[in-house]
C-alpha cells in the first residue's frame, strides 16, 4: 500500500519517529473512515501490514487510547472509540481553556527569541505545504507558546493531556485549506508579538475550538455513514 511504503520511509531515523508515524497513520485511517468507530484494530496484522515490529504499535495504540481515541478492551482487543459529540466538546473545550489561559500568558512574558522562533516555524509552514511537516510544525508552534507561558505547571497539564496528538487528525477532516490553517496560526502570532494578552487568548481559543466542532460533526457523519452500511 502507497501509504505504507511512505511511513516504512519516513520512519527511518529512530523508534521515536516510527512511533509517531504509526500513530498518524492510525489517525489518517479513521479520518478517511478505514476505520470506523468500534472497528476492531488488530495490533499483530497492523504491524504486519505496515512491516514494523508489534513494538511501535502497541505504543501508539498505548497514545492515542491515552488521549481517548481508541479503547483496550481486556481480553477483546483495541477499537476505534465511539466519542459523542459531547465528549469530543468537553476533550476540545479542556484543550481550549488550557491553551487560551497559555496564549494569555505567553502573550506577556514571550522573549524576543521565543518569537523569533515562532516566526521561523511559520515562516516553514508557508514554504512547505507537505501536510505531514505541517502536522509537525503546528505541534511545535503550540509546545513552543506553552513553553512562552512560563508555567512549568501549565506545560505538565498540557503534555500530560496530550493536546496535540489529536492535531493529525484535525487537520485530515478539516473545511479549511492549509494556507487558512497557516493564516489563523499567523494571527495567533501577531497578538502574541503585540503582548495582547485577551486578544491571544481569545484567538487560540477560538482556534482550538474550531477544531473541536469540525471533529465532532465528523465522527457523527461517520456514525451514520455505518449505520447505513
Amino acid at each position: 500500500m502507497k501509504n505504507e511504503k511512505a511511513l516504512r520511509q519516513k520512519s527511518s531515523p529512530g523508534k521515536e519517529t516510527l512511533r509517531s508515524n504509526v500513530k498518524s497513520y492510525i489517525q489518517k485511517q479513521i479520518a478517511e473512515g478505514v476505520y470506523q468507530p468500534g472497528s476492531r484494530i488488530v495490533e499483530t496484522q497492523l504491524a504486519k501490514d505496515l512491516n514494523v515490529s508489534q513494538a511501535p504499535v502497541r505504543e501508539a495504540i498505548l497514545e492515542l487510547a491515552s488521549i481517548g481515541l481508541l479503547e483496550i478492551r481486556p481480553y477483546s482487543g483495541t477499537f476505534v472509540c465511539n466519542l459523542s459529540t459531547a465528549e469530543i466538546e468537553d476533550i476540545f473545550n479542556t484543550r481550549a481553556f488550557i491553551e487560551e489561559y497559555g496564549a494569555r500568558r505567553a502573550a506577556k512574558r514571550i522573549t524576543d527569541r521565543q518569537l523569533a522562533e515562532l516566526e521561523d516555524i511559520l515562516r516553514q509552514m508557508d514554504a512547505n505545504r507537505d501536510f505531514d511537516h505541517f502536522v509537525q510544525l503546528d505541534m511545535a508552534f503550540h509546545g513552543l507558546v506553552m513553553d512562552a507561558a512560563g508555567s512549568p505547571a501549565l506545560k505538565r497539564a498540557w503534555t500530560i493531556l496530550r493536546m496535540a496528538d489529536w492535531t493529525y487528525l484535525c487537520a485530515s477532516i478539516t473545511r479549511f485549506p492549509m494556507k487558512d490553517m497557516v493564516d489563523q496560526h499567523w494571527e495567533i502570532y501577531g497578538h502574541l508579538k503585540k503582548h495582547a494578552d485577551h486578544s491571544a487568548g481569545a484567538c487560540m481559543f477560538l482556534h482550538i475550538k474550531g477544531f473541536g466542532d469540525e471533529l465532532g460533526q465528523f465522527l457523527e457523519r461517520e456514525k451514520g455513514t455505518e449505520s447505513l452500511r
